[in-house]
Formats: C-alpha cells, sequence, structure tokens
C-alpha cells in the first residue's frame, strides 16, 4: 500500500516570481509554467514590478 495521497505536489506559503520585464505575450506560458495542482494563479502589482503570484487553493475537489 501507498501513503502517498496526492499526485500534485504541495506547498505552504504563495510563490511570487518577478514578470516585470516579461514581455506580456508571455506571461500566459510562465503562469502555466508556475501553476502547482489545486493552486490559483493571479498578477500583483507591487511598487512599480508585476509579479506572478501561486497561492494555494482552499477548494478541495
Amino acid at each position: 500500500m501507498s501513503t502517498r495521497s496526492q499526485d500534485a505536489p504541495r506547498y505552504a506559503a504563495p510563490t511570487r516570481v518577478d514578470v516585470t520585464e516579461c514581455r506580456a505575450d508571455r506571461i500566459a506560458d510562465r503562469a502555466r509554467a508556475n501553476r502547482v495542482g489545486g493552486s490559483e494563479v493571479h498578477l500583483e502589482r507591487r511598487g512599480g514590478r508585476t509579479f506572478l503570484v501561486t497561492s494555494p487553493s482552499d477548494g478541495r475537489r
């Protein structure tokens, strides 16, 4: 028997990637590359910089 309950990676804290210098047509590719199963991905502006943020989703499947 396996003790593993989920196939997808999990993490406890949001991840933030600086995409300020990234071309606009590449943002969707970066979002796909940084997506983790059961997470939400959104853009966030802070102090003139743009970040791609991946946050754990509270919803259960």
